[in-house]
């Protein structure tokens, strides 16, 4: 059922491929593309990196990646995994000199395109472009929609400024999705009310991701190689389960800042044989390794959700992860083991015993995939989405204590 009534919307996001098969904000594309399916109009402000286009059509979506800087060559908020978080702690001066200018950019770039397009709505993901796209809303007089992704919430706004403009740009939106229940209430700790919020989850495209034909003795992390992803604790803990596990190695998809330090650390472990670092990947060789390997281990410090685990949930594939903020929606005792975070012994006891268990593993494996379909489906979750979106369409009148600071 087409429920979209031929709406219009701006997507304005700083995480998205760069091109096809990039696994970066994948899931950013993977919504539109439902949307689209779905009869949605759609249009994307998305964050130019080296080598990008800065227009193309993807199935039907119109793509805008504005230089944010002089030479493109010089950008840097997404030279390394982690996106812009990693780029704020890494290059202090020149990554705040490059957000403003990005922001600028996308302000103009949004009060361009909701005028040419005649948008009905304008989507952020991320608190970064939803304060970038609110003049355009206000201007146009168009519902804003701001998804919460996690890093946004959880890194950046723990206090001081960033948290004031935080606070400020969620208020002022019509209406705030966060992945999960964590970061619902994080959202209403910056004092949104209840009832222009709601949790709608980051799907998986089910139909790509398919339970594999064999299984390999694989233990697999995707994911940037930064702090808060926690993989340290992951190779601590293979470390401690090396005998007991004697034919399993593990498989580390994804880069960032962190590599040359996960790589010492592997190496002083005398594990170089057995962990395989991989870079990032496309999206199909991402698919094929959650295929192959027997189980996805996700140690974060900090998730909004975690792609990775729905997933891998789609591919049958049983997850170990922290039990941190929204995660702990996702994992169930049907599909996986949650264990404490930062916690390396806590991690290697539960990988061993998910892997010790054929039995149970198999009915693990069965049920991530049932869960992946019933509840992450992308068309579903495109679905809650459209409905929210088409009751701010027809919502002439909104209440004008909303636009109080």
């Amino acid at each position: 059922m087409n429920t979209s009534f031929s709406l219009k919307v701006l997507v304005v996001t700083t995480s998205f491929p760069r091109w096809q098969e990039d696994g970066h904000g994948v899931f950013v594309w993977e919504l539109c593309h439902a949307l689209k399916q779905q009869g949605a109009e759609v249009t994307v402000i998305a964050m130019h990196a080296p080598g990008a286009k800065r227009q193309e059509v993807w199935e039907g979506i119109t793509i805008y990646r504005p230089l944010y800087w002089i030479s493109e060559n010089d950008e840097i908020l997404r030279r390394e995994g982690g996106g812009i978080p990693t780029a704020w702690q890494r290059y202090p001066l020149k990554a705040r000199l490059q957000v403003l200018t990005l922001f600028t950019v996308y302000v103009w770039f949004a009060l361009r395109l909701v005028s040419k397009y005649h948008c009905d709505l304008i989507h952020a993901h991320w608190t970064l472009p939803a304060l970038a796209a609110y003049p355009a809303a206000r201007k146009a007089k168009l519902p804003l929609v701001v998804t919460v992704q996690g890093s946004d919430i959880l890194t950046f706004a723990r206090g001081g400024l960033i948290r004031t403009i935080t606070g400020w740009t969620l208020r002022h939106a019509d209406h705030v999705v966060s992945l999960s229940a964590k970061l619902q209430q994080e959202v209403r700790a910056l004092e949104v009310p209840l009832d222009r919020t709601s949790v709608i989850p980051n799907g998986v495209n089910t139909s790509r991701f398919t339970p594999g034909r064999q299984r390999e003795p694989l233990i697999l992390f995707v994911g940037s190689l930064i702090e808060r992803k926690g993989v340290r604790f992951l190779i601590e803990a293979f470390r401690q389960i090396s005998n007991t596990l004697p034919d399993f190695k593990l498989v580390l998809i994804g880069e960032g800042p962190q590599e040359q330090m996960l790589r010492a650390q592997v190496s002083s472990a005398g594990l170089s044989e057995r962990v395989h670092f991989l870079g990032q990947q496309p999206r199909a060789e991402v698919t094929r390794w959650m295929q192959r390997a027997r189980l996805l281990v996700l140690p974060s410090l900090e998730e909004g959700m975690g792609v990775a685990v729905v997933e891998a949930l789609a591919c049958g594939t049983p997850v170990v992860a922290s039990a941190v903020d929204g995660i702990v929606d996702v994992v169930t005792p049907e599909v996986g083991l949650l264990v404490p975070p930062a916690d390396a012994a806590s991690l290697a006891e539960g990988i061993v015993q998910v892997l010790s268990n054929l039995s149970a593993w198999e009915k693990m494996s069965a049920r991530a995939r049932e869960r992946a379909i019933e509840i992450y489906d992308w068309q579903r979750v495109a679905l809650q989405y459209l409905q929210r979106f088409n009751l701010l369409k027809r919502d002439a009148s909104r209440p004008s204590s909303k636009n109080a600071s």
